[in-house]
């Protein structure tokens, strides 16, 4: 399972490059496509995703729920909440977390 400070730690490493390059977002660096950081970054994200995805889905089947929203500890998971963070991660497309609309 990857470690919350092995991707806090990739995180950061975005954060810190794309304060070099003056940008908010990789998504507006002009070395963004062959950025070897945004790429790692991305993969552990999908990693961690799908790892995430997993472990719900197993809660889920333990629990025998359909859903997470009929379980009486929903607001209160840390199951969920690792979920719903790795979703948030994954959606901005290794951008570092950073979402331009």
């Amino acid at each position: 399972m990857l470690e919350k400070l092995k991707i806090d730690s990739y995180l950061q490493d975005i954060r810190d490059c794309q304060n070099s390059h003056n940008t908010t977002s990789c998504g507006f660096c002009s070395f963004a496509t062959n950025c070897q950081k945004k790429q790692q970054f991305e993969v552990i994200v999908e990693q961690n995703l799908e790892e995430q995805n997993n472990i719900i889905l197993e809660c889920q089947k333990e629990n025998s729920l359909s859903s997470c929203f009929a379980c009486s500890v929903v607001l209160e998971c840390q199951k969920r909440s690792g979920y719903v963070n790795s979703v948030y991660l994954s959606m901005n497309k290794g951008n570092g977390g950073s979402f331009e609309f």
